[in-house]
């Protein structure tokens, strides 16, 4: 054997004996994973109903419930009809509660079982589109394994695909569209069909989540734009096909908005409309960089101790800058494919970031409002590590990898520890607990942050709006929602966080209400009516 021979099945080894290393790397982040997910679901120290569903998670657990029981598309015990909820995760969540017998806490692990789920499903679908991306290429497979792996491992996922929101079943969506758009360079006709689907699936998006416009925009401009790179079909062609799914879209998202527009007077859904009342032109704007420099990074949370320190903030900047001059270079001089996904996701993510970072209020949201773009930057990091990989091979490097993975591992289950040890706080139960001890099922409760309380206590009335038309017509109307509670005699207490104890100093709220429990330490304060009106 001769000296270049022996060289060449050295590396050959050296290959193999990295893919299985990186194969069971991928594994162990995927076991991370699922016991990330799986753990909360036994329910130690009331694990289940805590770690992950969230307060507006609680809202659309309840008004998926209600339609379970027959009650419609409403809260308030069924009273109090709303929009305020994105509808296609709503009718999913709903058939778990009609399978459940309308059970809360059955329908609650129902719903988990679900987006776990759907983020398998997701990270499937995002594997395939890693392997067309990188598969060509030195521990291309490899890396797609891996960057899929630390995708559905990351705490930032974790969190936000099981949060009992649509966000999971929109990550999943997403990705489906970039499967179909990063074969849209062929330059073979689309068939009527093939125009159908995807513009039903476009359709599906929007059904997801209302933002899902810049999803669609940014798949017409794609599928157009491309031939003025491959002049191989026609514009015209393209324009027509665009046209095609864009209208089938349209049509596809039509009855949800023609049911907004008819019951409550506008396309925007009320939760979104009360949200958009918090905001101020760039409100937003400084979380930009942390939020992408967290979805790059897989296991680096911005601690909230720190996200506004200017050192953050501009090492937080520097990646999206590199963010942007990789996705650049991928449009320039990538794949096919690579320019296709790159162009989608960066002009899908550029609207999202500038609508919620310019125009949009509800800042902690954030961080899950750009979880679609989580895929995309996976896809990124993913083909930088695989080259970083290679670089390191070339340079005789060979722990680096190694010693890359380990710390990956021991990122995740670490992270992934602190959220399981952090599962049985959350911000709303002890309103619920105070609630469910002090208050009979029949009485009547206001409250401004109603999610979790509603889902529990059905006699609950939002106050702030987000699912409840009136509340929101008497916040818009010059902040008139004391006037809106005195109104509504049959509220009997007021509960929520303790903030709430100073509506007392309001003469008009003195001459009604009590300051029943004012408690800073466990963020709680309640008000009772002294001249309700009993049982609604």
């Amino acid at each position: 054997m001769t000296v270049t021979t022996q060289a060449r099945a050295g590396r050959e080894i050296g290959v193999e004996r990295s893919t299985r290393g990186a194969f069971w790397l991928a594994g162990g982040l995927v076991g991370i994973a699922l016991v990330a997910r799986l753990a909360p679901l036994f329910d130690a120290g009331g694990r289940l109903l805590r770690q992950f569903p969230t307060e507006d998670g609680y809202l659309m657990l309840t008004i998926a419930r209600n339609m379970a029981l027959g009650k419609g598309i409403t809260v308030s015990d069924g009273l109090i009809a709303t929009n305020g909820a994105q509808p296609l995760a709503t009718l999913l969540w709903a058939g778990v509660f009609w399978l459940t017998g309308g059970d809360r806490r059955l329908g609650v692990l129902g719903v988990q079982v679900l987006s776990l789920a759907l983020a398998c499903v997701t990270a499937w679908l995002l594997f395939g589109l890693a392997r067309s991306l990188l598969g060509a290429l030195r521990h291309g497979t490899s890396a797609a394994f891996l960057l899929t792996a630390a995708w559905l491992a990351s705490p930032m996922v974790v969190v936000h695909s099981m949060n009992c929101l649509e966000t999971g079943l929109y990550g999943l969506v997403v990705v489906c569209v970039a499967r179909v758009f990063a074969g849209s360079p062929q330059a073979a006709p689309w068939s009527p069909g093939r125009c159908l689907a995807v513009g039903v699936l476009l359709g599906l998006a929007f059904w997801t989540r209302n933002d899902a416009m810049f999803l669609i925009l940014a798949a017409c401009l794609v599928h157009v734009g491309w031939a003025f790179v491959d002049p191989a079909k026609p514009l015209a062609r393209r324009i027509g096909e665009t046209l095609a799914f864009g209208a089938t879209s349209v049509v596809t998202a039509a009855p949800w908005l023609v049911f907004n527009l008819l019951r409550f007077g506008s396309i925007v859904p009320i939760s979104g409309q009360s949200e958009a009342l918090e905001g101020r032109f760039a409100l937003n704007l400084w979380r930009v960089p942390g939020t992408v420099f967290e979805y790059a990074t897989w296991f680096l949370p911005v601690p909230g101790s720190v996200e506004q320190a200017p050192w953050v903030l501009a090492g937080a900047a520097l990646v999206c800058l590199a963010v942007t001059a990789l996705a650049a270079r991928a449009i320039r001089d990538g794949s096919p494919i690579a320019r296709a996904i790159a162009c989608l996701g960066a002009i899908y993510g550029v609207c999202l970031l500038l609508f919620y970072g310019l125009f949009f209020g509800a800042g902690y949201f954030f961080s899950r409002y750009l979880f679609p773009l989580s895929p995309f930057l996976a896809l990124l990091t993913g083909a930088v590590l695989r080259r970083a990989w290679e670089l390191a091979e070339e340079r005789g490097w060979r722990l680096a990898p190694a010693a890359a993975g380990a710390l990956l591992l021991v990122f995740a289950a670490g992270l992934d520890l602190r959220l399981y040890r952090k599962g049985t706080e959350h911000m709303h139960f002890q309103v619920v607990d105070w609630v469910q001890a002090h208050v009979p099922d029949d009485a009547w409760v206001g409250a401004p942050q109603s999610g979790t309380l509603g889902f529990f206590h059905d006699r609950t009335i939002n106050l702030d709006g987000k699912v409840n038309p009136e509340a929101l017509r008497a916040r818009v109307r010059d902040h008139e929602t004391l006037n809106y509670v005195l109104g509504k005699r049959e509220i009997e207490y007021l509960a929520d966080w303790e903030g709430l104890a100073s509506w007392v100093q309001d003469p008009r709220m003195a001459a009604h209400f009590d300051l029943l429990v004012h408690d800073p330490e466990q963020n709680l304060a309640v008000l009772r009516r002294r001249d309700h009106a009993g049982p609604g």
